[in-house]
C-alpha cells in the first residue's frame, strides 16, 4: 500500500542550526550585571522574610502577654463583717460564717473577714493537728516583708530585701493571735518536754492601721498538719516564696 507523503516546505528543508560555542560566552560586564540582578533579588527575599518572621514573632509575643495578662490571679475581696470573733481557738463556728474560705488538702481551710479596723485569719486543721500558721504581709511603705507567726509562741520578724530579722517573741505591735494551748509536760527519753493541744485553730487579729492602704499583698502558709504519716505545711498561694512578693496574692478590703 502506497502513502501520500505532502511536499517538504523550503522552510523545513533548511538545515537545523545549533547554538555555537561563541553564542554560550558572557562578557564580564554581562556577568557583573546578572549576578548584581541576582544579588538583590537574594537580599530582597531576605529582607521580607525578616519582616515576616518579625510579624509572626511580635504577634506571638503579644499573644503570651495577653495570655499571661489574662491568666494572672485578680485581686481577692475580703468579706466585711459586722461583729468581732471571740478568740477560743475555734472558726467553724456563725462568727466565721462571712469570712471567705480557702480550701487547702489534709481537710486543711483558711478563713479571712475583717472590719473597719482588723483583719481576722483563722486556720483550721484536724483533731490531729497543731494548725501552725504565719501569714506574710508586704509593707507598701517600706518594702519590707513581714512575718506574723502563731504557734506556741507569738513572734514577728522583718525581711529587709537581704535576710530575716530573729524573731520578736511576744512584743506584738498592732496585732495578736490565739497561740498553741501549753497543755503540761509529758515524759520522754531526754526527760521531761512540754506538750501542746492538738486540734484547737489558730486565730490572728491585724490591726489595719498595721500596713497602709485597702489593698494588701499577702502569702499564707499553715504548718503541723498531719498528712501522709508526716506533718507537712500548705501554703497560699500554692507555690508562693516568702521572699518573692511576686508569688502571693493581693487581697482588699470590701467597702
Amino acid at each position: 500500500m502506497s502513502v501520500n507523503k505532502a511536499p517538504l516546505t523550503e522552510n523545513q528543508l533548511e538545515p537545523r542550526r545549533y547554538p555555537l560555542l561563541s553564542d554560550c560566552i558572557v562578557t564580564a560586564k554581562e556577568k557583573e550585571n546578572m549576578l548584581h540582578k541576582l544579588s538583590k533579588t537574594f537580599v530582597s527575599t531576605v529582607a521580607l522574610s525578616t519582616i515576616i518572621l518579625s510579624l509572626v514573632t511580635a504577634q506571638a509575643n503579644a499573644s503570651e502577654g495577653k495570655s499571661s495578662k489574662d491568666s494572672a490571679p485578680e485581686t481577692i475581696t475580703i468579706n466585711a463583717t459586722n461583729k468581732a470573733p471571740l478568740f477560743d481557738g475555734r472558726c467553724d463556728k456563725d462568727e466565721w460564717q462571712s469570712a471567705i474560705k480557702f480550701e487547702l488538702p489534709a481537710k486543711t481551710a483558711v478563713y479571712l473577714m475583717h472590719d473597719d479596723h482588723s483583719l481576722y485569719v483563722c486556720a483550721k486543721g484536724k483533731a490531729e493537728d497543731y494548725a501552725v500558721i504565719d501569714i506574710y504581709i508586704e509593707n507598701a511603705k517600706t518594702g519590707y516583708l513581714h512575718n506574723l507567726h502563731a504557734s506556741a509562741q507569738l513572734g514577728e520578724r522583718v525581711f529587709n530585701g537581704k535576710e530575716w530579722s530573729r524573731s520578736d517573741r511576744w512584743n506584738l505591735k498592732d496585732w495578736s493571735g490565739f497561740w498553741v494551748p501549753y497543755a503540761g509536760r509529758v515524759e520522754s527519753e531526754d526527760g521531761l518536754k512540754p506538750k501542746f493541744l492538738k486540734g484547737s485553730h489558730r486565730e490572728m487579729q491585724i490591726l489595719r492601721k498595721k500596713f497602709i492602704g485597702d489593698t494588701w499583698n499577702i502569702m499564707i502558709s499553715v504548718s503541723g498538719i498531719y498528712h501522709n504519716e508526716d506533718s507537712t505545711t500548705f501554703t497560699y498561694p500554692e507555690k508562693a516564696v516568702d521572699t518573692d512578693t511576686s508569688t502571693w496574692a493581693k487581697f482588699s478590703f470590701s467597702k
